[in-house]
């Protein structure tokens, strides 16, 4: 554990209350769910798809561009993980939206974007927008992502590697979890707006086969980057998100320990997909995602098997943040990786269409 210092205090002095707060009212809204909308756990999850690629890779890029209006896919928004995971929760809120004057919503969303600058700064977000739906585990306290609150221990440090390390009763008992939000989810939608269910998160690369056990009919979608950019990438964001608990700097272990995280990812992910198969998977090029964006979201939707999509006529964004690193050098791969980095099946990767035809499209 870090030592007690003035920056640690003050943060769980105003994130503890919170945090209690939303986990009772949360809890009691996922309870009531069984009383008032019991019918939610007959939804339908069919053929989810899973972005389970590895954190930095433009997994947040390509959520919004799927679940783009117009396109056959949903997910959850932040503000669901956050503040309503529950149906009732879900009809309440969405309610009172539609009832508040519009100079009352401008305001909440100027807020918004003040509350999310910071964070900007290395990952779009936004109450308003599609996210990781993994924070919902929150409240359960089924989530890695609890682990930030105490850097350098070990609490829900086996969440990381879900497949391997959580034993096979949790592991069915977190996943439960995570199938009811995603019925919740598309319950809650009115019917001629429910959709395939996609999600992203950087912790899918270690539950994919958990993810095959709940939802045996899912497809992966995974974007390949260049390794030389993902890890500093990666530093930058896991020191962002550092920074929120304590201002004691990375250790050099604990660099290292997230090095060998990234590369374990990459590695199970291989292994899984590649050599043993257990689900459809479909690679994405981050370049070709950051230069055609829209080829690349027309190519991914039709190789998904949906043919019913229309393509934002908004231009198109690069989706960079301003947070710059120093890419690293083949030598760095070589001397601070265990093993090299594994190279896919050209059978796997995206299905491009000709350029001809990607402009009928658009």
């Amino acid at each position: 554990m870090r030592s007690l210092r003035w920056h640690r205090l003050i943060t769980v002095c105003w994130v503890f209350p919170l945090f209690c707060i939303l986990s009772l009212w949360n809890n009691i809204g996922l309870a009531l769910d069984w009383l008032l909308f019991p019918s939610f756990r007959h939804q339908p999850v069919e053929r989810p798809v899973f972005v389970v690629s590895l954190p930095r890779t433009g997994t947040t890029n390509l959520l919004h561009g799927l679940t783009d209006s117009g396109m056959p896919f949903t997910a959850l928004s932040l503000w669901e993980s956050l503040i309503a995971p529950a149906v009732v929760q879900k009809k309440l809120l969405r309610f009172l939206w539609k009832g508040f004057p519009m100079a009352f919503q401008q305001m909440l969303r100027k807020a918004d974007a003040k509350l999310f600058k910071q964070l900007n700064v290395i990952h779009k977000a936004s109450l308003f927008c599609k996210e990781e739906d993994e924070l919902a585990l929150i409240w359960s306290l089924s989530t890695a992502y609890l682990g930030f609150f105490y850097p350098e221990s070990n609490v829900f440090r086996d969440l990381y590697r879900f497949d391997q390390e959580v034993s096979v009763r949790r592991k069915a008992r977190i996943m439960k979890r995570y199938r009811r939000l995603a019925q919740r989810h598309l319950y809650a939608l009115p019917p001629d707006q429910r959709r395939r269910f996609l999600a992203k998160n950087p912790l899918m690369p270690y539950k994919v086969k958990a993810l095959v056990s709940e939802f045996p009919d899912a497809t992966a979608v995974i974007i390949e980057r260049d390794p030389k950019s993902v890890f500093p990438s990666g530093e930058i964001l896991l020191l962002h998100l550092l920074d929120f608990a304590t201002d004691v700097p990375l250790s050099k272990q604990e660099r290292q320990t997230f090095i060998h995280l990234i590369e374990d990812f990459q590695h199970h992910l291989y292994q899984t997909l590649a050599v043993e198969h257990i689900m459809p998977t479909v690679l994405v090029p981050f370049k070709d995602l950051i230069k055609d964006r829209n080829g690349v979201l027309s190519s991914l939707v039709k190789q998904l098997g949906e043919e019913d999509f229309k393509l934002s006529t908004a231009r198109e964004e690069e989706h960079r943040t301003p947070a710059r690193y120093t890419p690293w050098t083949q030598e760095d791969l070589k001397t601070k990786l265990r093993q090299p980095w594994p190279n896919w099946p050209s059978a796997m990767w995206l299905q491009r269409a000709p350029r001809q035809e990607q402009e009928k499209d658009k």
